[in-house]
């Protein structure tokens, strides 16, 4: 007797179910809450902050994932990913309102905390999309999952940075921050009602709430069971987050700061240059990831990691005006895009779906790459103080000298990439 063919979700192409509910919501985002983020060192220096204060402000909001991050981890492994989704959006979207009626830049590090406070539910929407995607396909599922975004958000830099040439710094910025504060109301709500649990219900616990203390111990207990689980693969990939994603963290915050004052780069400019970024991304994206997932990881992981190294070297000592910075952007799309849909396939391959929660929480989403707009993405518990003490360096040497967080990062990122050849491997089984 023949059987019934399985229901297919809803979606388009290879973006079904949950993934593309995700990748809507992250297009939606794309367009409005991402907007200001590159700004905000311009954004605190119109609020009378020094770069060591730019610097500052980023370190304090690096440290506030330490507060949460282990417990959405363990939450969304006992007791499901979607409700812990659900209900942290909605507190993603309510840390915009701080930003768009700062008046100082002391408010605007209290924003900062806020926000990144509530984003422990951030490493979380990576767990549920490869929880999301069939093995085998992982690479070119992220790969999806970050070009479609960009092709919806490629205007919105050039928008936000038109803005701010036409209406000012500080009165575009609360304006942009209004609109994600709305944007962000309407995505918790969507998630809210279409995404759908990927762990088997009949296992999941319920969280008791009311005992926050043990909620608290036993979530930072998880953390140190998680880090004495980790095989010896994802511990080297343990080792390269922290590393990297402090030598990334120094000059973070600086590149918006010389590309305006030292380069000469407008607002406008500046947005137009992230959007031809995301439209070089969302052209390489996909097929990066088919790559990736044919020849596998590590043979493409390490030549492109090598490469990373000359990217502030050649902002920091080429680029010469608008023209030479968009020259440089390209290429340094292409290589971020087989960095990031390659690294993200690489913890999910390793890491088994049970344990994906907690060990990306600990370890960040694992995407590897330097980008001039200085995001320091993938943030884990592992990863917040190497962050904060990265960002707040950088801020101090700029003051020094505007050339040293981008000579030290490209130091930071040549070892990174040695200790990357030596040590990573491709997984022998993968992981569902």
């Amino acid at each position: 007797m023949a059987t019934a063919e399985p229901k297919k979700e809803f979606g388009i192409g290879m973006l079904r179910g949950n993934l593309f509910w995700l990748v809507l919501c992250q297009c939606i985002w794309g367009f409005t809450t991402n907007i200001p983020s590159s700004y905000l060192p311009l954004y605190i220096e119109a609020l009378k902050g020094s770069a060591a204060d730019v610097g500052f402000v980023r370190s304090v909001a690096a440290l506030a994932g330490l507060f949460l991050y282990p417990v959405g981890g363990y939450i969304a492994d006992k007791s499901g990913r979607v409700k812990l989704i659900n209900w942290a959006t909605f507190g993603y979207a309510f840390s915009f309102i701080p930003y768009a009626i700062a008046q100082n830049w002391q408010t605007l590090m209290f924003a900062a905390f806020l926000t990144n406070f509530v984003l422990f539910y951030n490493p979380i929407l990576t767990v549920l999309m490869a929880d999301s995607i069939p093995i085998g396909q992982r690479a070119a599922g992220f790969g999806i999952a970050i070009s479609v975004p960009q092709a919806f958000s490629i205007l919105a830099p050039a928008v936000g940075g038109f803005l701010v040439d036409r209406m000012g710094l500080i009165p575009a910025l609360r304006d942009i921050y209004w609109v994600g504060f709305f944007a962000g109301l309407f995505v918790a709500g969507l998630r809210r009602f279409t995404l759908k649990e990927t762990i088997d219900t009949s296992k999941l616990e319920k969280i008791d709430l009311r005992n926050i203390p043990k909620l608290f111990k036993d979530s930072y207990l998880s953390t140190w069971e998680t880090i004495k689980w980790m095989p010896e693969p994802v511990r080297v990939w343990a080792v390269l987050q922290v590393v990297q994603i402090f030598f990334v963290a120094i000059p973070g915050s600086m590149w918006i700061i010389y590309a305006y004052t030292i380069i000469g780069v407008s607002a406008t400019e500046w947005g137009l240059t992230a959007a031809v970024q995301g439209l070089t991304r969302t052209f390489v994206a996909y097929n990066a990831g088919r790559v990736m997932d044919k020849y596998g990881r590590r043979k493409l992981l390490i030549p492109f990691l090598f490469l990373t190294p000359l990217i502030p070297l050649v902002f920091a000592f080429w680029v010469q005006n608008w023209i030479y910075l968009i020259l440089m952007v390209v290429p340094m799309a292409i290589i971020n895009d087989f960095l990031i849909s390659g690294s993200q396939s690489l913890v999910a391959d390793w890491v088994p779906r049970e344990r994906r929660g907690r060990v990306i929480s600990t370890l960040g989403t694992g995407t590897f790459y330097v980008d001039i707009r200085g995001t320091t993405s993938g943030g884990g518990m592992l990863l917040f103080l190497p962050v904060a003490l990265g960002q707040a360096l950088g801020g101090t040497l700029y003051t020094y000298n505007p050339i040293y967080p981008f000579i030290l990062c490209s130091a930071g990122m040549v070892l990174v990439a040695i200790y990357a050849y030596l040590k990573v491997t491709d997984p022998r089984e993968i992981e569902r």
